[in-house]
């Protein structure tokens, strides 16, 4: 992620200490003297300048509008005001600002800047908001104390969990705000997503809570469960499908393996042995149909994934159900219909801004962490007889949003912006990328109608993730 920080202070110094490899540092301020004497310290700056931060020349010169983080760290608020103003007319969305004098807040909140006030907790505040803008800590005045505040994301794994499970020596769930209503938690309370949890505990309790809600963790599959289900169909290319699955068991920490078969093979056994030495792997001989018994295994089995071959139910079976969405919505855990196109070296979302596409796209950006891998999200816009005079906002929105989700996980978001038909113009795109993934919303369909999911699952010529649950 590429910050530009104007001013080089004592607090850019404690932040600079604290950034990673991760970030890609632009320092400005108007003494060559105070730049100098971090060139030779070991801090990852790509850029140093000499020049006025509060000049629009300046701030052009370095090209603004091109970072994802503005910070105005200078110990004048005009100066700093000035700065932050033109970054925002810029149009950079992430903007923070030192103030100085606590009058001057006011000012700073009228053009929607976040705004910290000079104390010897500075450092700590940028850094948090750096790390995850969902998470705002703020140190109390009085005593050696700190209030968090964090937003809960559909992936933590503390989800449905009681709000008993939130309290620890050092810090103490006190408040949630459920759809703008303040609710103070008793301990038998679920968590939801979506909830905003009000934490009241000691001071650096940060790192601890966000370990404790794996805030910056890998969650797929291991958010689902650590191992990974593999439907042998029999007269199918085992072969493929296993490859494809330990592609993704080998990267994304699955602890084991069971591959469902109809009879026994000896052969398949000694295939996935050759593949790992520190996944436990076994096979399992099934009477009947594979996919009649993943229901069950994948509920039992602390299963994170499903992987299957592509299928079609008979038509008369087809008309009533999707048969690949049902399967989705039976488990326990998403379900992964392989048609052997890894590496995963570009994953694609269709987005529409749902809560579920929410959820595809949080597992892809997870995914892409632990793969290494590129994520676009295709928005496509219907026909104005269909979504009426309001597509073009919907479409600016549903980008936003997405926007929104991936700059948390700190990597780049390519947009893919169509208008037509969703399932031919995703299945058009879909053919350059090696994964669609997917979040389910429904299993039903009308008699007859098309299931836009389950079309695009038969039909996208890449493997499809479906994240139903």
């Amino acid at each position: 992620m590429k910050v530009l920080i104007c001013g080089v202070g004592k607090i850019t110094r404690h932040l600079l200490r604290r950034l990673g490899e991760n970030w890609r540092v632009t320092l400005v301020d108007k003494s060559e003297e105070r730049l100098n004497q971090l060139v030779t310290a070991d801090y990852n700056i790509e850029r140093m300048s000499v020049g006025d931060v509060s000049s629009p020349v300046t701030l052009d010169e370095i090209g603004v509008a091109n970072f994802d983080y503005v910070l105005a760290l200078t110990d004048n608020d005009k100066v700093n005001l000035a700065t932050a103003s033109y970054a925002k007319a810029q149009g950079v969305v992430h903007v923070l600002a030192l103030v100085n004098e606590h009058e001057n807040k006011e000012k700073f909140e009228e053009i929607q800047v976040r705004s910290i006030l000079g104390s010897t907790m500075l450092a700590r505040n940028i850094f948090h908001y750096l790390q995850d803008p969902r998470i705002n800590v703020t140190p109390l005045t009085f005593g050696p104390s700190e209030v968090m505040e964090v937003d809960v994301a559909h992936h933590f794994r503390m989800v449905g969990k009681r709000a008993s499970t939130l309290i620890d020596k050092d810090w103490k769930v006190v408040a949630v705000f459920r759809k703008k209503e303040l609710i103070f938690p008793e301990p038998d309370m679920a968590i939801e997503a979506d909830d905003r949890l009000v934490i009241v505990g000691r001071p650096d309790i940060f790192r601890p809570i966000c370990d404790l809600l794996e805030c910056g963790h890998p969650h797929f599959p291991l958010a689902y469960g650590q191992g990974l289900i593999l439907a042998l169909a029999p007269d199918q290319n085992h072969e493929a499908l296993i490859r494809e699955s330990m592609h993704l068991a080998q990267n994304t920490k699955v602890k084991h393996l069971i591959a469902l078969c109809s009879k026994e093979e000896s052969s398949i056994q000694k295939e996935l042995n050759s593949w790992s030495q520190t996944i436990d792997i076994r096979t399992e001989k099934v009477e009947g149909d594979v996919f009649d018994h993943l229901q069950e295994s994948s509920a039992i089995g602390n299963c994170g994934l499903v992987v299957v071959h592509p299928f079609e139910a008979s038509f008369f079976k087809s008309m009533a159900k999707p048969t690949l969405v049902s399967l989705a919505h039976s488990l326990s855990c998403p379900l992964l219909v392989a048609r052997n196109t890894q590496p995963y070296e570009r994953i694609l979302v269709p987005f529409n801004g749902t809560p579920k596409a929410e959820l595809g796209l949080e597992v892809a950006v997870d995914l892409a962490r632990q793969l290494e891998s590129d994520v676009a999200i295709v928005v496509v816009e219907q026909a104005d007889f269909i979504t009426g005079s309001e597509a073009k906002d919907w479409v600016k929105s549903t980008v936003e949003r997405a926007r929104e989700i991936v700059h948390i996980h700190k990597i780049e978001l390519k947009e893919i912006v169509r208008k037509g038909n969703p399932v031919k113009e995703i299945v058009d795109v879909a053919k350059d990328f090696n994964l669609l993934v997917m979040g389910s919303m429904t299993k039903e369909k009308a008699l007859f109608a098309p299931h836009v999911g389950e079309l695009l699952a038969q039909e996208v010529p890449c493997s499809v993730l479906i994240v139903a649950n």
